[in-house]
């Protein structure tokens, strides 16, 4: 018997940084080069059957300069998350996660991954523990 499971983060992530680098080296004129990516890293089933969601946020950007001016031209990437109950009647329906620092997008992404790994703990510590006290109820729509 097969059992699907989800794909472990960190390989979805990895990917994730060889795909946006493709993305920059693909030679069209026009490309986004700032730009975030969510991944579901974690669902709970509230106490009253509301979902708490907790999602990866991927960040693509362009470093700051030392001297403050907006942008310099190395890429670079960092890992937030945001942890949203969709219960009806929630008193604390978000939380976040702050951004990791900024990591060189043109490190190997395999070593780079891993720091998602502090935010992805903290989300689902934070979405779990939400799960088991809200009161909320499933929004069905009215």
């Amino acid at each position: 018997m097969y059992a699907q499971t989800a794909p472990d983060p960190i390989y979805t992530v990895a990917e994730e940084i060889r795909s946006h680098r493709r993305h920059l080296t693909s030679g069209r004129k026009l490309i986004d080069k700032r730009r975030t990516e969510d991944q579901i890293i974690g669902k709970f089933q509230g106490v009253a059957s509301a979902t708490v969601q907790a999602d990866l946020q991927i960040v693509f950007s362009e470093s700051r300069k030392k001297d403050g001016s907006p942008f310099d031209q190395n890429p670079v990437v960092k890992f937030a998350a945001l942890v949203r109950c969709f219960g009806h009647g929630c008193p604390t329906p978000e939380h976040k996660v702050p951004a990791t620092t900024e990591l060189l997008l043109d490190a190997d992404a395999d070593e780079t991954a891993p720091a998602a790994l502090p935010v992805i703990a903290a989300a689902r510590k934070w979405a779990q523990q939400h799960a088991e006290t809200c009161r909320a109820l499933p929004y069905t729509g009215r």
